[in-house]
């Protein structure tokens, strides 16, 4: 479990330059350990995870490019994903728990879903047909000096604008807003999500509570998904909000159940529905 989730959540950013610095022994074996034991997602698929170190004799012929776009680090995690139901879902739960562990050692992280060398990094982990790696994250201590890419990256993405709590969380429908009194019993939990990333920043995730279930919607951004990405980067995106609602969840001891009840709500054909929370009282 990772303690007070919140404070982890909020410290959390895409760090894009790095200082060389290898990370201790110890503190890489803790990471390890960690991808080791939360490796499968709420719906059941696993996510096979790899620390790769690039300045290793083991990967010295593999150039690990990510385009310019991270400097000062030659380590990174990734994973795979067999072609399965919801397996994009499952990698972005199973990779941010990941990511918000490292930022809990002071590792920084940063989520990359299409500025890397694909090829590389397939090969590095001997890529099968019908497996996907949806996104690599370069693991590292931050360094101190910006770049400006990191600037250019942040006012690319809107990385420091989020859309207002009351676009993304309704009750009942998706045209009522939540009361005043399921904002103080729920808000913290939906302010987790709601800081939650993803990819450009588009935020696709809504969420209506009906009752005490809270169903999760992927709004989708239109013509957003490159088809040469191979992976669904929206449906990571709602994999990696679902991971922030069960932190926060947990942390308040809440006990809950993830349910496939689809209620059917109408609003748009660019909204589909991905899965649902009970809370169990």
């Amino acid at each position: 479990m990772i303690q007070n989730i919140e404070k982890v959540i909020r410290v959390r950013k895409s760090i894009r330059t790095y200082n060389n610095i290898e990370i201790e022994p110890e503190k890489k074996q803790l990471i390890r350990n960690f991808m080791q034991a939360n490796s499968v997602g709420l719906f059941g698929n696993k996510v096979e995870f790899y620390w790769i170190d690039g300045s290793s004799e083991e990967f010295k012929d593999l150039k690990l490019g990510t385009y310019g776009v991270i400097s000062g680090t030659k380590s990174f995690i990734t994973g795979k994903v067999s072609d399965s139901v919801k397996n994009f879902e499952d990698f972005g739960f199973c990779l941010e728990k990941l990511i918000l562990f490292c930022t809990k050692l002071n590792v920084g992280t940063c989520w990359l879903g299409g500025t890397y060398n694909k090829s590389s990094f397939a090969d590095s982990i001997h890529l099968k047909k019908g497996e996907f790696i949806p996104a690599v994250t370069p693991v590292g201590y931050f360094g101190t000096k910006k770049r400006s890419i990191d600037k250019m990256f942040r006012r690319f993405a809107g990385s420091d604008n989020r859309k207002p709590f009351d676009e993304l969380f309704f009750s009942q429908t998706f045209f009522e807003k939540l009361s005043d009194e399921e904002k103080l019993k729920f808000g913290f939990i939906l302010e987790m999500v709601r800081l939650a990333p993803s990819a450009s920043n588009k935020q696709p995730w809504r969420v209506v509570k009906v009752n005490n279930i809270f169903h999760f919607y992927l709004k989708r951004t239109p013509n957003y998904n490159n088809k040469l990405l191979q992976s669904d980067l929206q449906r990571v995106d709602m994999g990696i909000a679902m991971s922030h609602f069960e932190l926060a969840l947990t942390e308040k001891k809440l006990k809950h159940v993830w349910i496939q009840n689809n209620p059917a709500l109408d609003f748009n054909e660019t909204t589909d529905y991905i899965a649902s929370c009970e809370l169990i009282f």
